[in-house]
C-alpha cells in the first residue's frame, strides 16, 4: 500500500512540475496568438516558425507556441500507422495534409525548435500496442517523442499524445443489431483529436511507464531500467521505478548526442537500440539504412550517375549496407515469429474459451435435464395427490348421526343376536385401533415432508434460482462488454475460462441436488404409501361405522353405538379435513417449487444460448484478429522489402565508387 502512496505522490509531483514550467508565461495569451496562424504560413516551416515565435519573449514560449501549434493543427493519421508505410511524410506533406504519425509530429517539432536554435532531439521509442502481454517480445522500436532543452535544461515532449488518443469505435447500426439479433460484430481502432498537456513536459518516471526509449541516457534517470522490465508488464515496471527512483539529466551526454553529425546519431542509435533490446534487428537496420541513404543523398551526383565522396567513406557505407541487409533478413524473420507467437495464443485462448463454454455449457444443459426430470416427478407426485384427494371427498361428511339414530332395536333380545351385536362392537373397536395406527403411520410418512421442511427446501431452491438470476445478468453483461472488443486479443484468461461461472452454477446444483431432489423424491415414494394409508384408514373408519349400525339393530339394550357413531363420524370428518390440508400443503409446494424449476430451466437455456453466441464472436475475434496480425506482418515485411530493393539501387552504385568507377 505504501508504494501505491508513493507512487501516487510522484505522479502528483510531476503534474505539479508540469504545471511550474508553464507558469513561467502566460500559455493562455501564448495559446491565443497560436490559434491565429494564416493558411499560408502555416505551410512552410521556416514561415510557421516565424509566425508562431512571434511576440514570444523567451524559448520557454516559443517551445509551447510551437507544441500547441501542432496539437491543435495536426491529426494522427491512425490508419496510415496500421498501414506501416516504408516512407514517411515529409514534413511539407505533414503541413499540407495536417496529418502525421508520431514520426511526423516529433520531426515537425525539433525542426520548428531547430529553425529557432532550441536544442531538441529525435527519440525512437518502444510503446506497447493494444495487444501486448506481458512476457511479449518487442521486436520494433515504433514510436518517437522529443527531448528540448530549455535554459540548458532538457525536458521530455510527447506531442502525439498530447494531441489526440486512441479509442474503439462501432458502427452504430452493428449495436442496434447486436441489442436486437446478438449479431457479433467488430470494432476499429481511431484517433481522436484531444489537447492534453499532461503530455508536455512529462516526468521521466511516468513517461517510463508508456514508453521507452532505445538508447538508456533519452530515460534521464541515475540507473536506467533495463529493455526486459519493459517486457516483462506494468508491475515490473513500476517495481524499478518505484526501487531506483532517482532523475539524472544526462544533459552533457544528450547534448553531445545532439551536435553529432546526423549519421553519426544514426549509428549510434542503431547499436545502441541491438545494445539495448537484442531482439531489435529491425531498428538498427533501419537507422543503418538511413546512414546509408543520407551518405547516398550527400554524395550522388545525378547528371553524372555517380558517387563522389572520399573512397573510407564509400567501403564504410557499403559495410553498413551489407550489415542492413542481414538485419532486415533477421527482421523477416523475427516478423513471422511475432505472427506465430500472436496465432498461437489466440488460437490457444480460443479454444480454452470453446473447451470453457463448452463444459458451462454441458453442466447447465445437465442441470438443466435434472430439473426437468424433477418436474415430471412432481407431475407424478400431482396425480397421485390429486387421485388421493378425489378419492378423500367422495367420504367427506358422508357420515352423520341419523344414519344410525334412525335405525331400529330389536324388542326382545335373541340370544344369537346378543353375541352377534357384541362381536360387532369389538370389531368396531379394533377398527378403531387399527385407525390410530394408520394415523401414526400418516404422520411418520409426513414428518420429514411438514410445511416448515418443505418451506425450507423451496427457499433454498428460490435462493438457489436467484444466484442463477443474478449470474445469467452478469454473464449477459460480460458478453454486451466484450462484443465492444472483438477486434481485440484478450488482456488476460479471465475472458476466456469461466471458471468462476462454473463454480457458482455447481453451487446452485449442489442445492438444487441437496435439498430440491432428496424432498421431490421422499414425496415421489411415499405418495402411493400415503394414498394406501389414506385408503386404510378410510376402510377401516367406515367398517367401524358399518359395525356400530350392525350391533345396534342385534341389540335389544343401548351399548351407546350412537354415541360412538357420532364421534367417529365427526373425528372422521375433521381427520379427512386434516388429510386435505397436509395434501394441499404438498401441493403449494409442488407447485411453487415447480414454477421456479420452469424458471430454472429457462435460464438454463438462455446461458447456453449465450454461450453459444459467445462461441460465435470469440470465432469471429479470432478471425478478424489473425487477419490484422496478418496484415501487420505483410507490411512490415514489404516495408523491408522496399528497404532492400532501394538498398539495391544504392549498392550498385556505392560499389562502382569502391572500386573507382
Amino acid at each position: 500500500m505504501k508504494k501505491v502512496f508513493r507512487l501516487l505522490f510522484f505522479v502528483l509531483v510531476a503534474q505539479a512540475i508540469s504545471i511550474i514550467s508553464f507558469a513561467q508565461f502566460d500559455t493562455a495569451s501564448v495559446a491565443r496568438r497560436a490559434r491565429h496562424v494564416n493558411i499560408g504560413d502555416s505551410k512552410n516551416v521556416e514561415k510557421l516558425s516565424a509566425v508562431l515565435s512571434k511576440g514570444c519573449s523567451s524559448e520557454d514560449e516559443m517551445v509551447y507556441s510551437f507544441a500547441y501549434w501542432i496539437c491543435k493543427n495536426i491529426r494522427l493519421d491512425y490508419s496510415a500507422y496500421e498501414k506501416r508505410p516504408a516512407e514517411n511524410k515529409s514534413l511539407k506533406k505533414i503541413l499540407r495534409s495536417k496529418k502525421a504519425l508520431c514520426d511526423g509530429y516529433t520531426k515537425l517539432f525539433v525542426e520548428l525548435c531547430r529553425s529557432k536554435r532550441i536544442p531538441a532531439v529525435y527519440v525512437p521509442a518502444y510503446i506497447k500496442d493494444y495487444d501486448f502481454i506481458a512476457g511479449d517480445t518487442l521486436f520494433r522500436a515504433e514510436y518517437a517523442y522529443a527531448l528540448v532543452a530549455i535554459s540548458g535544461e532538457w525536458h521530455i515532449m510527447d506531442l502525439t499524445a498530447a494531441s489526440s488518443k486512441v479509442v474503439s469505435v462501432a458502427n452504430p447500426m452493428s449495436r442496434v443489431l447486436w441489442k436486437l439479433f446478438r449479431i457479433p460484430y467488430s470494432t476499429h481502432l481511431k484517433a481522436v483529436k484531444e489537447f492534453n498537456p499532461n503530455y508536455l513536459y512529462i516526468d521521466p518516471f511516468v513517461n517510463l511507464k508508456r514508453v521507452v526509449p532505445v538508447v538508456d541516457m533519452f530515460q534521464m534517470l541515475e540507473y536506467p531500467m533495463p529493455m526486459s522490465y519493459f517486457m516483462l508488464g506494468d508491475s515490473m515496471v513500476n517495481s524499478y521505478v518505484d526501487r531506483y527512483h532517482i532523475k539524472k539529466s544526462h544533459t552533457e551526454d544528450i547534448e553531445h548526442f545532439w551536435k553529432m553529425s546526423l549519421s553519426e546519431k544514426n549509428i549510434y542509435l542503431g547499436d545502441e537500440s541491438e545494445r539495448q533490446n537484442y531482439y531489435n534487428q529491425f531498428t538498427k537496420a533501419l537507422y543503418y539504412y538511413f546512414t546509408v541513404k543520407n551518405f547516398y543523398n550527400t554524395y550522388y551526383i545525378k547528371e553524372k550517375g555517380k558517387i563522389f565522396a572520399p573512397l573510407e567513406e564509400s567501403q564504410k557505407a557499403l559495410k553498413l549496407l551489407k550489415q542492413a541487409d542481414s538485419l532486415f533478413v533477421l527482421s523477416v524473420k523475427n516478423n513471422e515469429h511475432e505472427f506465430l507467437s500472436k496465432q498461437r495464443r489466440s488460437d490457444s485462448w480460443r479454444v480454452n474459451l470453446l473447451e470453457s463454454n463448452k463444459i458451462l455449457s454441458s453442466r447447465l444443459s445437465l442441470q438443466s435435464k435434472v430439473n426437468s426430470q424433477q418436474l415430471r416427478t412432481i407431475n407424478k407426485v400431482n396425480s397421485q395427490t390429486k387421485k388421493t384427494l378425489a378419492f378423500i371427498a367422495k367420504y367427506q361428511n358422508k357420515y352423520v348421526l341419523r344414519d344410525i339414530s334412525e335405525l331400529g332395536r330389536p324388542q326382545m333380545q335373541n340370544r344369537d343376536y346378543l353375541v352377534d351385536g357384541q362381536a360387532k362392537l369389538n370389531a368396531s373397536k379394533e377398527s378403531m385401533k387399527r385407525c390410530e395406527n394408520l394415523l401414526r403411520d400418516f404422520d411418520s410418512l409426513m414428518a420429514d415432508m411438514n410445511k416448515k421442511e418443505t418451506e425450507n427446501v423451496y427457499m433454498q431452491q428460490k435462493n438457489a434460482s436467484k444466484l442463477c438470476n443474478d449470474e445469467l445478468a452478469s454473464l449477459s453483461r460480460y458478453l454486451d462488454r466484450k462484443e465492444s472488443n472483438l477486434s481485440l486479443v484478450y488482456y488476460s484468461d479471465k475472458y476466456v475460462l469461466k471458471k468462476g461461472y462454473l463454480l457458482i452454477f455447481e453451487k446452485v446444483g449442489n442445492i438444487n441436488e441437496g435439498y430440491t431432489d432428496p424432498m421431490l423424491e421422499l414425496m415421489l415414494e411415499r405418495s402411493p404409501q400415503i394414498n394406501t394409508v389414506i385408503k386404510n384408514y378410510v376402510d377401516e373408519t367406515v367398517s367401524a361405522l358399518k359395525s356400530l349400525k350392525e350391533a345396534k339393530v342385534l341389540l335389544a339394550n343401548d351399548y351407546g353405538e350412537d354415541d360412538t357413531y357420532e364421534k367417529i363420524a365427526l373425528g372422521f370428518n375433521k381427520q379427512l379435513e386434516a388429510f386435505i390440508k397436509r395434501l394441499n400443503e404438498m401441493s403449494a409446494f409442488t407447485d411453487k417449487i415447480s414454477t421456479c424449476l420452469k424458471d430454472d430451466v429457462t435460464m438454463y437455456n438462455d446461458i447456453v444460448g449465450l454461450l453459444q453466441h459467445d462461441n460465435s464472436m470469440e470465432n469471429r475475434r479470432h478471425k478478424e484478429y489473425m487477419e490484422y496480425r496478418k496484415s501487420i506482418k505483410q507490411a512490415e515485411n514489404d516495408k523491408i522489402r522496399y528497404y532492400q530493393e532501394t538498398m539495391k539501387g544504392y549498392q550498385k552504385v556505392i560499389v562502382r565508387a569502391v572500386n573507382g568507377k
